[in-house]
């Protein structure tokens, strides 16, 4: 098979860069401090924050994006002034929650606010000085607000017979009035329901003509240092969502530096043992450094290349950071396996031999999800997923090269039992007995070349390991576990796609921003007060029309009808402001009815009398004519949606809108600023199912490439489908949204649920044991721990971000900490248990005669690579006599043949001796050069 070959050629490759680097390890450290160094200097100090919200949360080719290039063109801008975009934005409501319209007292702190805020003067002009001017010179409000001003008191507002959403004072049937639709929130209606009894919030509006930078910071300022007793106010700006995400960044630093805190403490007490000379607390230390370095040489990387940072890539260091850690306990993992009396560079060969392939699997498996993700039709996707992806390859190649250097300078000090902390040779235990108690206890460790291979000092395995393959490893292969684990797997599958039928689609406005912002603050209660009445859509005729003739007038009257028809929009009779639709009321309540076909009057009243008088406010924002009057080169109406409370029916509405604008004769574009926001959760879904298919896809070829069993690799593919499902689930019943945020975590997770399930898998069908239980016994002894280690120590490198007051890091941690719960879960609980069904993947009976036939020809000198610890399954290690026709050759490593007396790079002096030993064919028990013992096992080789 493929994958058996792959696999040989990567250990056989490994076992050499294992034996290069423990032969000369300083060229593998210094390298890679350099690199960071330079890439981390030149690339991190053109470190910008991308703050362009638009460009980095919509789609690729947003139609809305389209449709506002569209309007501008013709010198048309979005109608409604409550949009996104707008200069300032302030929700007044009432100390005590109750109405803050028609009180007095509340009433006249309303007007106190507006009068500090249009006074107020921390630059060079003032609000009164940039406002946008009315025909009397008085600057535009907001409607509800200019009422306020005429009145002077609640008291006298109530005289006036407020009504909602329009207030048409004037009474003509050919004007709504004004619109307070979006103005007005936490309404009580008369029993027509349209007369105003009270109001809980306001809204006004503030635009300016120019300067709007330098009012706004007045505006902030005015806003967070006004104090009253019987008002709250609320506010926002047209910057602030994009000053708060960059804030984000800054502000996550202190959590980075705990979280790497945290792993260091993890990984050292992870990798400690009792034994002064076998621990590795450094070592684990130098293993987060690794990730470190891994992490400055990514980012400065990628930012020499030119690419922007965006808010989310501030996650990916903890990303990182975990993923070097887990690499290095499969390193560790792999090191203890061996004998710890082979020679340095032998043992870490053989160490590189095992361990170096399969991380390299999973680093694949990794920076193939993080590819997949660039092309995600989202640029801060692309932008993640572009250093997320770098960030792997080179903490794959500090692993290999920095932290494999560092290991085997950690090999000779305990090839030289030498204590891990003063680096003093110590006695093994063994030899004293003689020494003081404190010296006992302190010192004595390691293991002595003369040690017994039998005794439990030599090659002993941490309390977890032994758990795992001794006790988790048989009761799996036990029918009634297994039944069991079918019942509490099909529990799970069931709440996750139940779950996944839950998931609230759509990015909020306020996620992107601290819980303690104060956009969070204004966002609550505008989606609570302000979302029945939609924003005014936008339906614009881009082409120039004969609006005088039947048929444009017919087409005009049936889009209104179409609109009418959906559940999406109000009734357009009484919210709808359409000049063409007045303006013929006009024509026929003035006996001009004639002049509605006839271009020359028609154009004549609609110039000289309707717009001046009666449609002023279709005047400047509905009509453009060509030069000298002569025709209407575009104009406009807009409609207004009905109760968009959540992004998917906002979604609906958008979509709906466009239908009905682009149906029939009369091709309309339709336009709303929050369209531009909506086609995320238009695309987020289909985009999402993409990047997870062809990842998918991805997965399952790179594990039938690696992993040398095909239905095992079918299985692979099964875990990764069932993590993500239950990832989707699960984190929607957790209160995580499918979003860009989530959307980036699946990606995460792609490759980090194959990690486990490719571990664990690897490790069995790699198993040189032929029963199940044993080869289970053995991949958990292979693999269990550090299956475990990265599991938590991944946890635990997010879970500071549990505590960052941010939805945005808070969902990152949930979508990791399911998927580690559940990726762990699998490699050792699931996927075990489907493992042992799948027939014998080891050779044939008949190969294991023909390879036991050729070992007789050992005398020759051929040693493999499976000759360590790990080679043989657990139950096969104790008290087994070394017998030449029960040792296996491979191919897995050099075709070591040595001549007596010729120099053999890959033998050391002791190896030689040990070979000549071996050539003299002298009895099992007779002591030797290197080794001694009353028998010989098979991992000593």
């Amino acid at each position: 098979m493929i994958a058996r070959w792959i696999d040989d050629k990567l250990r056989r490759m490994f076992y050499h860069v294992g034996r290069a680097v423990a032969f000369l390890p300083a060229p593998f450290i210094l390298l890679p401090l350099v690199a960071s160094g330079l890439l981390g200097y030149f690339g991190i100090s053109k470190l910008a924050i991308s703050d362009d919200l638009e460009y980095l949360f919509t789609p690729e080719n947003n139609q809305a994006i389209l449709d506002r290039d569209a309007l501008e063109a013709v010198e048309f801008f979005p109608t409604d002034n409550v949009a996104w975009g707008s200069t300032a934005r302030v929700i007044i409501q009432a100390a005590d929650g109750g109405d803050i319209l028609f009180r007095d007292d509340v009433f006249a702190e309303v007007l106190r606010f507006h009068n500090v805020l249009r006074t107020s003067n921390t630059t060079s002009r003032s609000f009164d000085d940039r406002c946008i001017r009315a025909g009397d010179g008085s600057c535009v409000v907001s409607n509800v607000l200019q009422l306020m001003i005429d009145t002077g008191s609640g008291t006298n507002l109530t005289k006036i017979n407020l009504t909602f959403p329009y207030y048409n004072p004037s009474g003509l049937n050919y004007s709504l009035g004004l619109y307070l639709g979006n103005e007005l929130g936490g309404l009580k209606l008369g029993t027509d329901g349209r007369t105003v009894l009270s109001s809980r919030a306001l809204q006004f509006v503030y635009i300016l003509t120019d300067s709007w930078d330098s009012w706004t910071d007045t505006f902030l300022q005015v806003c967070s240092e006004f104090e009253s007793e019987n008002i709250t106010v609320n506010y926002n700006t047209y910057r602030s969502l994009n000053d708060e995400l960059l804030d984000l960044p800054t502000r996550v630093i202190p959590y980075l530096a705990a979280a790497v805190g945290l792993l260091i403490l993890f990984s050292v007490f992870s990798c400690m043992m009792l034994d002064w000379v076998l621990t590795k607390p450094w070592l684990a230390l130098m293993g987060v450094l690794s990730a470190v370095l891994a992490i400055v040489s990514s980012f400065g990387l990628v930012l020499l290349t030119g690419e922007q940072f965006s808010t989310l890539v501030a996650v990916v260091p903890f990303l990182l950071i975990g993923v070097g850690v887990d690499d290095m306990f499969v390193m560790i993992a792999a090191w203890r396996k061996c004998d710890v009396r082979l020679p340095v560079q032998e043992r870490m060969g053989r160490a590189m031999s095992d361990a170096a392939a399969s991380i390299t699997i999973t680093s694949i498996t990794d920076c193939v999800a993080f590819a997949v993700g660039v092309i995600s039709v989202f640029p801060s996707v692309r932008i993640f997923c572009k250093y997320a992806a770098i960030g792997v390859a080179f903490d794959y190649l500090y692993q290999i090269t920095f932290f494999a250097a560092i290991m085997s300078l950690a090999g000779r000090r305990e090839r030289a039992n030498r204590h891990c902390f003063t680096c003093c040779p110590v006695l093994p235990k063994s030899q004293a007995r003689d020494k003081s108690a404190a010296y006992r206890l302190c010192c004595a460790s390691g293991v002595s070349r003369k040690d017994n291979p039998n005794n439990s000092a030599v090659n002993k395995d941490p309390l977890l390991t032994t758990f795992l393959y001794k006790y988790l490893a048989p009761m799996i292969v036990k029918t009634p576990s297994k039944v069991i684990l079918f019942i509490l797997y099909a529990g799970y599958l069931g709440v996750a796609i139940w779950g996944c039928f839950q998931v609230d689609i759509g990015l909020r406005f306020q996620n992107l921003a601290a819980d303690d912002s104060y956009v969070v603050a204004f966002h609550d209660p505008e989606e609570a007060y302000f979302k029945e009445y939609g924003p005014k859509i936008d339906i614009v005729m881009t082409e120039p029309l004969e609006y005088w003739t039947v048929d444009v007038q017919q087409a005009v009257l049936d889009k209104l009808k179409a609109f009418d028809q959906s559940q999406y929009f109000y009734d357009t009779s009484e919210t709808a402001e359409v000049w063409l639709r007045d303006y013929l009321r006009f024509l026929n309540q003035t006996g001009n009815s004639d002049a509605a076909t006839n271009k020359t009057a028609f154009m004549q009243i609609l110039v000289d009398q309707f717009l001046p008088q009666f449609g002023r406010q279709y005047q400047v924002n509905s009509i453009k004519f060509s030069d000298f009057y002569t025709n209407i080169t575009a104009s406009r109406f807009f409609v207004i949606p009905d109760n968009v409370k959540t992004k998917e029916r906002e979604k609906d509405m958008m979509i709906e809108a466009r239908r009905i604008a682009e149906k029939g004769p009369v091709k309309m574009v339709a336009f709303a600023t929050e369209f531009i926001f909506a086609e995320q959760v238009v695309s987020i879904l289909p985009s999402t199912l993409q990047t997870v298919g062809i990842a998918a896809a991805a997965m399952f070829v790179v594990s039938f490439l690696f992993i040398p069993h095909c239905v095992a690799t079918i299985f692979v593919t099964f875990a990764l489908v069932s993590i993500d499902v239950g990832l989707v689930g699960y984190m929607a019943l957790w209160g995580v949204q499918l979003d860009i945020v989530s959307m980036t975590s699946i990606i995460i997770c792609i490759g980090f649920s194959v990690d486990f399930s490719a571990h664990i898998t690897y490790a069995y069908v790699s198993a040189q044991a032929t029963a199940p239980a044993e080869k289970l016994a053995e991949a958990f002894r292979a693999v269990g721990m550090p299956i475990l280690q990265a599991s938590l120590s991944t946890i635990l490198g997010m879970v500071v971000l549990a505590f960052f007051p941010a939805y945005l890091f808070k969902a990152f941690f949930k979508t990791i900490f399911l998927v580690m719960a559940f990726g762990a879960a699998h490699g050792l609980v699931i996927l075990p248990a489907l493992l042992t069904i799948l027939p014998d993947c080891g050779p044939k009976p008949s190969e294991i005669a023909d390879e036991k036939s050729q070992t007789k020809k050992f005398s020759n000198g051929h040693l493999s690579n499976n000759l360590s610890t790990h080679s043989l399954s657990p139950s096969k290690m104790a008290n087994k006599p070394l017998q030449r026709n029960d040792v296996k050759r491979t191919s897995s490593l050099p075709n070591l043949n040595p001549k007596l007396g010729t120099d053999n790079p890959y033998f050391t002096p002791e190896m030689r001796t040990w070979i000549k030993w071996v050539k003299d064919q002298k009895p099992t028990g007779i002591d030797n050069p290197v080794m001694t013992g009353d028998t010989m096992e098979v991992s000593e080789l």
